[in-house]
């Protein structure tokens, strides 16, 4: 039977999620909300400056230390330094500092009160250096040919030959787009707490969404072998990739006083905190320099794409993987060269966010594609119909797209649902006398389902069900994976998964907080993989346990009728047969990636969609409205649709603040809007009326043949919104967020 041709009884129904009561409730216990005995608080001392030279901490004489444990560097029982992707980044600077904020020692206390006061008394000494704090201080270096600037990562991705391809071209078009950082802003702030063990080991519990990456992180720092670093979840109020990478460094500052007090030691963040001191999406410098002919051929795309990676790499590398794997994708061209860069700047370390590169290149990408048509004489869906990838074509690395293609599927079902083509002839163009401008946009784009390149086969996720009685006494089937609850559905959908496999109800289901201790790695809850990669090791592992209890029943006496699942359950588990049952995700024998030329298969499947705006301009205030939006998707077999329409609905209003609204500057070395009276995101005022449809296409590697939907939302919205502004105004607007403000100031240059 394949994929497609499966029957569901659970899945495809949006049925709603199982941990709604303990929510609404107030029963869900957060890291904030755990009672632990003796439990410390801890406060960070940060570096007070950008770029400097450590000479040291002053300790305040006239306080009283005996209260409080200050763990230094010199504490650090292995190695100081955070693996990441380079062993670049300090768990503590003690030399050279790169960032304002950068932790330098952390103090526990019995009360947070006394924790940050015991901060206050601590200073630190540092001679002061210049810093650059910028991105776009490097791109005028970068386009000056100035190579002083200093280069974290870089990646080229070359397919046919550019200069062919201009030679080629009727007309060439070229643009930059630039854009700055967004916060996450998740509900739930950074939060862990670090308990010590009997054995000389530490339990890591809180907000996270990887625990196993704070396993693989800390052990060389710790001086502790991975099976005395142990990480449970609680229960977590959202991440959008903030609690990715970032928790790992939060483990490790609340591990350091707790092993060295022997008491167990938390920090939660405060929102200021959390803005000013954690990870944010990178800011991004695009230029595009494309080739097209009068019909509308494509000849050549180059590009050039620069993120602003702050003081140290972390997960920046793989980020620009991904915006270099999207920058140039989704269109059929023979001609292609993306440069691919990492930039150093002296702010805080850029991080993971849901998109993770992908929205920053599409800003780029989608902007630009309407300049391209409108070059060519051509609307711009007419434009993107006659270019876009399908069935049997190739990507820019080369990968040949042989099946699960929701290309040109989504761009024209969501033309017919906007009315596009009639509606594009409404828009306003700048036109004088009027109240209100009017412009529609659309935007285009796939999106890489899983880890990019051989990246799912290095993590070889595994996944396992355990036949189990449950609290009620009554046989059911726990789910260990180590894949996070976020708020994104996950635990719903995969007991739905793993309910139709075993051929049982729901309600009989558990999905137990992932723990190192009890689950296997499956690998990160990130790179919208979860469904697609871990549900399908979910799926086979409880396809495994159904056909164990079915061979066990006919060989059992007395089970040989029809006997139901709970009779063969007990039965099975009072014979002590092994309950539990484990499945290995694997890429398909013909997948082939080469890391080094970004060559060939470079995700194991790609979801499609297209966004299309409507904007409304007030001509005197030049307040900017979306009132629709709509939006179709291919996600592959949709496992729930009314958890993916909220995901989905949520990704979008998040794309509305990074297109719109979310500003986040720079002055001195510091954010500039540090708590929510200043950073303004998207309120329900705000939302559009949203439309949104489905199309499938089923991943036919892995049932149940489900691909991402947990980033696509943060593609497409921006540049659509763009394009719409531009069928408003006249005005093409290249920088992110698109305000008044700056509407106003390209009014009075045309």
């Amino acid at each position: 039977m394949t994929v497609k041709d499966r029957q569901f009884n659970w899945i495809g129904k949006g049925v709603s999620r199982v941990d709604v009561d303990d929510k609404v409730r107030g029963r869900a216990l957060y890291v904030d909300d755990l009672d632990i005995p003796g439990c410390w608080h801890g406060c960070v001392v940060r570096s007070p400056v950008a770029h400097g030279r450590l000479k040291g901490l002053k300790k305040d004489p006239s306080f009283d230390w005996s209260q409080v444990v200050v763990a230094g560097p010199e504490d650090i029982p292995g190695v100081n330094i955070m693996v990441m992707h380079d062993r670049s980044m300090p768990l503590l600077g003690h030399d050279e500092i790169l960032y304002l904020g950068e932790p330098l020692a952390v103090v526990a206390a019995p009360t947070l009160q006394l924790a940050r006061e015991a901060a206050r008394r601590i200073r630190p000494e540092i001679e002061e250096l210049p810093a650059t704090l910028h991105l776009r201080d490097v791109v005028k270096q970068f386009k000056a040919g100035d190579s002083s600037w200093a280069r974290l990562s870089a990646q080229t991705l070359v397919k046919g030959d550019v200069a062919r391809g201009f030679a080629d071209a009727d007309f060439v078009v070229e643009g930059e787009y630039t854009a700055g950082h967004q916060e996450q802003l998740y509900i739930e702030p950074q939060g862990l707490v670090a308990i010590p063990q009997p054995d000389g080991g530490i339990f890591i519990q809180g907000s996270m969404q990887c625990p196993y990456y704070i396993v693989h992180e800390l052990h060389e720092a710790l001086n502790l072998p991975p099976e005395k670093l142990r990480v449970k979840q609680s229960a977590v109020g959202g991440a959008f990739g903030g609690k990715e990478d970032f928790p790992s460094m939060l483990a490790g500052y609340c591990a350091l006083p707790a092993l060295k007090s022997g008491h167990p030691v938390k920090i939660v963040y405060d929102r200021n905190q959390d803005i000013l001191y954690t990870t944010k999406r990178h800011p991004v410098w695009t230029r595009y320099k494309t080739g097209v002919k009068k019909d509308g051929t494509i000849t050549a795309i180059q590009v050039d794409y620069l993120l602003d990676g702050g003081a140290y790499l972390t997960v920046s590398d793989v980020v620009m993987y991904r915006g270099v794997l999207h920058s140039a994708n989704g269109y059929r061209c023979e001609n292609v060269y993306v440069n691919g860069m990492v930039c150093r700047t002296h702010t805080f370390p850029s991080g993971a966010f849901r998109g993770f590169g992908a929205p920053q290149a599409i800003w780029g990408l989608e902007s630009h594609i309407d300049r391209m048509a409108e070059a060519c004489g051509m609307p711009p869906h007419i434009f993107r119909l006659r270019n876009c990838l399908r069935q049997g074509d190739s990507t820019p690395t080369g990968q040949i797209l042989a099946s699960s293609v929701g290309s040109p599927a989504v761009l024209e079902k969501a033309l017919e649902a906007a009315r596009f083509e009639n509606k594009l002839g409404l828009c306003t163009r700048g036109k004088s006398g009027v109240k209100s401008y009017y412009g529609i946009g659309l935007s285009f784009f796939p999106h890489g389902s899983g880890f990019t390149g051989d990246g799912e086969s290095k993590i070889n996720a595994i996944g396992a069900v355990e036949l189990a009685l449950l609290e009620d006494g009554r046989p059911g089937v726990n789910i260990r994976v180590s894949s996070t609850e976020m708020g994104q559905g996950a635990l719903t959908a995969l007991s739905q998964i793993a309910a139709d496999a075993v051929g049982i109800d729901m309600a009989r289901i558990r999905y137990p907080f992932a723990d190192t201790a009890l689950v296997p790695n499956s690998g990160p809850t990130v790179a919208s993989r979860t469904t697609m990669v871990v549900g399908s090791t979910v799926f086979s592992a409880a396809m495994k346990l159904k056909q164990a209890l079915s061979q066990f029943a006919k060989q059992e006496p007395g089970l040989s009728g029809p006997a139901d699942f709970e009779r063969v359950a007990r039965a099975y588990l009072s014979k002590g047969l092994p309950p539990r049952f484990e499945h290995q995700f694997q890429l398909p024998a013909d997948v082939h990636w080469d890391q080094k030329t970004f060559q060939g298969d470079a995700y194991p499947g790609y979801s499609w969609g297209c966004n299309i705006a409507e904007v409304e301009i007030d001509a005197a205030t030049l307040e900017i409205k979306t009132p629709r939006v709509f939006a179709c998707y291919d996600i592959g077999r949709v496992i729930n649709p009314l958890l993916a329409k909220g995901q989905l609905e949520g990704g979008l209003t998040q794309a509305l603040g990074y297109a719109l609204m979310e500003k986040l500057g720079i002055k001195n070395g510091r954010f500039d809007a540090d708590r929510m009276q200043t950073y303004v995101i998207p309120t329900a005022l705000d939302a559009p009326a949203y439309d949104i449809r489905f199309v499938e296409f089923p991943y036919d590697h892995a049932e149940p043949g489900a691909k991402g939907v947990g980033e696509i939302p943060m593609d497409g919205l921006a540049p659509a919104i763009a394009n719409a502004i531009e069928a408003a105004t006249g005005l093409r607007m290249t920088d992110l967020p698109i305000t008044p403000e700056k509407l106003f100031e390209e009014m009075k240059k045309s």
